[in-house]
């Protein structure tokens, strides 16, 4: 629809203002905004609002986060290791693509996975912290298979 480019900056300030947003500590606190004309494929007198946002936030860790728990609780077994050939799900992937020549390869596949995803679990926690950037020095070799130092330590 027709939006008043005053009326978004009005708004922008007043969630400026009331710190109704929480942005990182070390870096601007700023919202992208591009105003565009109303889609030609609404029909008329459709909805008055429509838009759309994109954001890029460290909330999505907790997300990571639980599918980590859930892989954890999918795969591991009391003692802390697994076994591909007891998982028929693994079988049945196996069975359906040439990619891994043994159940070692695709546990490897999936252990390297899971690292994956916890550091960047990690990375969005540290995001979260005042000194980032100090972190991220420091961790330069975390994407190389090192691991990675916990930013709440």
């Amino acid at each position: 629809g027709e939006v008043d480019p005053t009326q978004v900056h009005k708004s922008l300030q007043r969630i400026r203002g009331r710190n109704l947003a929480n942005f990182i500590p070390w870096g601007p606190a700023s919202i992208q905004v591009a105003l565009s004309r109303r889609s030609p494929y609404l029909p008329i007198g459709g909805p008055r609002v429509s838009g759309l946002m994109m954001a890029n936030h460290t909330s999505i860790s907790s997300l990571f986060e639980r599918i980590l728990r859930q892989f954890d609780l999918l795969i591991k077994k009391k003692g802390g290791s697994w076994d591909p050939a007891k998982a028929p799900f693994m079988q049945n992937y196996l069975r359906m693509t040439d990619l891994f020549k043994s159940d070692e390869d695709l546990k490897d596949e999936f252990d390297d996975s899971r690292e994956i995803v916890q550091s960047l679990v990690t990375e969005y926690q540290a995001c979260e912290m005042p000194n980032y950037i100090e972190w991220g020095m420091s961790n330069r070799g975390a994407y190389a298979g090192e691991e990675a130092k916990d930013p709440r330590m």
